[in-house]
């Protein structure tokens, strides 16, 4: 039974509404995405109440959300609300106008619950062990300390994008002694908190700010690759970014590139807030998470229906799982191509020089490598290629993702010319492209050893002797078609593996 759920965060700068799909098999995807800015802490500071006219922002802002999730056809409407709301005095008062006029029930979360969400959500999509986690919001800043993939510790902080902007008149040009208080108020509150201190782990980065910093940063560098999730900068980089916008004025920062618009008046807070704990921290690097709060609430949701833990073993393994089941692929096949693939690599990793962290890059692009199908099935190693370039997998850095792509789509034999034309000639050097090769061959053998796709070889052992690179099949019953596949790829051993192949077979 197919479902889709719709998540709605209000939060004090911007509203939020995503839908996601799940499918008949467990597989989900975001279908709908919504961003729309309210300002709702806006004028909040001095009296701690939600203003009319930020009221009115966010309930024509909700009374949108409710239609689209009429449209969509949603079957469940999981929405919070955070800070704004949280600190206001007549915030339970907007939380009943809210749900009479547009239907929609919204719950207040704390601010740990907050940090929480964000912990799931961007520890289930970025392979890190230790880190601090920061959710930079237009009312609070939440921090969670993370070791071993666990939260240490965790606060909310009452300051935000927005909130420090009014209370600093950053809205436009500011002058050094305007900064110099900024970040004086800034590194008293973070210094207040010892376990900030010198945690010398990578700084994860959740929200608008981080992600407006890794869009002006890849502008600045050029960056051919349109995604920013699990983005990583260093803090030299993020001084010139700092440096940037702290002496711009506002209508030269709505021209930034990269920055958007409607965040160009508070961008001001958000970086020094960034810059404090960047400081204070040592983070040797800032990563950008686009997955936090929304996407917490949903896996929150997805974990307790699928009896699931909060945080997946191996968010690699999870999102290429997904990933194949949402393209109609065929697990049984697509695993035994990728167990067949893993024990070529074992067998012949030495000999062709292969490094041990390319085995995972090898098995996502076996497991993916028919997805393209969906799209056509004449070329489709190419659309596969496409599809794992694009997809949302989790655990590997973009230059790992483009390698999987490469692999998926170079196996067939397509020329390497048309992947040099293409985007990934900007993130592989000459020793990314020979590792690709090797593996795309590996990953040949292993399609055209289940080519009938009936699992007639069930294991192979790969060796090398002095003369030949032999495969000894392991087989249920004689697999003819199997064999006659087998020799499309003898040139191709031959070149890369510098031997003839050696077929025996074993019948188990």
């Amino acid at each position: 039974m197919t479902e889709r759920i719709a998540i709605i965060d209000l939060g004090s700068n911007s509203a939020r509404l995503i839908v996601m799909h799940i499918y008949e098999k467990g597989a989900y995807n975001l279908v709908y995405n919504q961003k729309e800015s309210v300002r709702l802490s806006e004028g909040m500071n001095a009296t701690l109440h939600l203003q009319p006219e930020a009221i009115g922002r966010a309930l024509s802002t909700l009374k949108i959300f409710a239609h689209m999730c009429q449209l969509f056809q949603v079957d469940k409407i999981i929405g919070v609300a955070t800070a704004a709301v949280r600190n206001a005095k007549n915030g339970d008062q907007f939380i009943a106008l809210a749900e009479k006029e547009t239907g929609i029930l919204l719950d207040v979360i704390s601010g740990e619950l907050e940090a929480e969400l964000g912990f799931i959500g961007a520890m289930n999509t970025i392979d890190l062990t230790d880190g601090l986690l920061f959710d930079l919001g237009g009312g609070s800043t939440e921090l969670t300390l993370v070791k071993n993939r666990q939260i240490k510790q965790s606060i909310s902080l009452p300051f935000g994008a927005v909130t420090l902007t009014e209370r600093f008149g950053l809205q436009d040009k500011v002058n050094d002694a305007k900064i110099a208080e900024l970040q004086a108020f800034i590194q008293a509150q973070l210094a207040s908190l010892p376990w900030l201190k010198k945690t010398f782990a990578p700084l994860v980065g959740i929200g608008g700010t981080a992600r407006n910093i890794a869009k002006i940063d890849q502008r600045l560098k050029n960056y051919p690759f349109a995604k920013v999730h699990n983005y990583r900068l260093g803090p030299l980089s993020f001084d010139q970014i700092l440096e940037l916008i702290d002496k711009t004025s506002l209508a030269q920062r709505r021209k930034l590139p990269g920055l958007s618009s409607e965040r160009a008046d508070i961008i001001i807070a958000g970086v020094n807030i960034v810059k404090g704990l960047l400081d204070i921290t040592q983070a040797p690097q800032l990563v950008i998470s686009g997955c936090g709060v929304r996407e917490g609430l949903f896996l929150q949701y997805y974990q307790a229906k699928y009896q699931q833990p909060p945080i997946m073993k191996n968010i690699l393994e999870h999102s290429t799982h997904n990933v194949l089941l949402a393209h109609e692929g065929d697990p049984n096949h697509a695993y035994h191509i990728a167990s067949l693939a893993e024990t070529l690599f074992d067998g012949w990793q030495d000999h062709l020089a292969l490094r041990s962290g390319d085995k995972k890059l090898l098995k996502v692009a076996a497991l993916l490598h028919d997805i393209g199908i969906t799209i056509n099935y004449y070329d489709h190693p190419r659309h596969s290629s496409y599809l794992i370039e694009n997809a949302r997998l989790f655990g590997l850095t973009h230059r790992e993702q483009i390698l999987a792509a490469v692999i998926a789509g170079w196996h067939n034999g397509t020329s390497a010319k048309y992947y040099r034309n293409r985007i990934y000639s900007e993130f592989l050097d000459e020793g990314d492209w020979h590792i690709a090769r090797k593996l795309a061959m590996l990953l040949a053998i292993a399609e055209c050893l289940d080519v009938t796709q009936m699992g007639l070889v069930k294991t192979v052992q790969a060796l090398i002797k002095a003369k030949a690179a032999v495969l000894k099949l392991y087989l249920s019953e004689p697999a003819p078609i199997e064999r006659q596949a087998l020799q499309k790829c003898d040139k191709w051993i031959k070149k890369d593996l510098g031997l003839a192949l050696e077929i025996e077979e074993c019948f188990i």
